[in-house]
């Protein structure tokens, strides 16, 4: 009988993805399956060439599930089909694919659902956490992943929903491709282009924290450059909140906020394995929930003290 579940992720040198291997390694180990894990770098061509390998290739002949990040939304859209249609159980992780409640009418006997932290509410809370740190209004630049992608749509929905009725201005919001390089480079762009006279800017909310540091390095770069110290002093939030990571940012003061992502490693690797062993259906969808750090309360409480 396969046992073998294929986890198929974007980013290796990503933190959080690296706590989903994790987590899932110990998951499948619990469950007695075998896990083998592979990356893509972003690209979508190499998803679908490890995919295929999976489906057709060497490794078909263990593979009993894919679960899978995909690097855009819909664009293995075919390639979900094939595989399902091959018998593959099919899970995939943060992300929203369109054909997956179509494939499960289609295939009711085949393990079919999505694994997410709750996009929408990772956006409230980071909108509140503006509340909390601007209680008398402000200018937010906003840094998102990717537009293209379903996670940074979502979140900025919900962050927008949050801050609505307020006096927080949230309109500048900028591409950061989920990437320091890129988040440093779109700043620098727009704080050159904006910040140049006398603008004010009160905060900067990164959709994950590894952005935050590359706006934080803009700050001071181009604070120097048009010979505003202010701007290195302007205040980040991120968003992960790995405890080695965002957490130790915001401990350090380095970050202002950031919000707890739950792994969805062992929620997926618990689905396959009891479908595999219990023949036990997943649900559609298991949603996760996250949670500001540090807590809104505290987050709160700190700005009324300071403001």
């Amino acid at each position: 009988m396969k046992r073998t579940v294929a986890l198929c992720l974007l980013d290796k040198a990503n933190g959080h993805q690296q706590l989903i291997e994790k987590d899932a390694k110990t998951a499948a180990k619990r469950a007695g399956l075998d896990l083998e894990t592979y990356f893509a770098d972003g690209h979508v061509t190499a998803q679908v060439k490890q995919i295929y390998g999976c489906i057709h290739g060497e490794a078909a002949a263990r593979t009993c599930a894919i679960v899978i990040m995909p690097a855009r939304d819909n664009g293995l859209n075919r390639v979900a089909l094939d595989a399902v249609r091959a018998g593959l159980a099919w899970i995939c992780l943060h992300r929203q694919m369109d054909c997956l409640s179509d494939l499960r009418r289609e295939f009711p006997e085949i393990p079919i659902s999505t694994v997410t932290p709750d996009q929408l509410e990772i956006g409230r809370i980071q909108g509140r956490q503006f509340r909390a740190l601007l209680p008398s209004g402000g200018r937010v630049l906003y840094v998102q992943g990717n537009a293209q992608s379903s996670p940074a749509r979502v979140r900025l929905q919900g962050m927008r929903e949050a801050i609505a009725g307020s006096n927080i201005e949230a309109a500048d919001v900028i591409d950061g491709n989920w990437i320091p390089a890129d988040a440093e480079h779109m700043v620098s762009g727009w704080l050159r282009m904006v910040m140049s006279g006398k603008s004010q800017l009160d905060l900067v909310g990164c959709q994950n924290d590894l952005m935050a540091t590359g706006a934080r390095k803009a700050l001071e770069t181009v604070g120097a450059y048009l010979n505003r110290p202010d701007l290195a002093t302007i205040r980040l939030t991120g968003c992960d909140g790995l405890p080695e990571f965002g957490q130790k940012l915001v401990n350090e003061g380095k970050l202002a906020a950031t919000v707890i992502v739950p792994s969805s490693g062992t929620p997926a690797l618990e689905l396959v394995a009891a479908a595999i062993d219990l023949r036990r259906l997943p649900p559609a969808s298991v949603i996760l929930s996250s949670a500001s750090y540090p807590s809104e309360t505290v987050l709160a409480g700190g700005s009324r003290k300071t403001n």
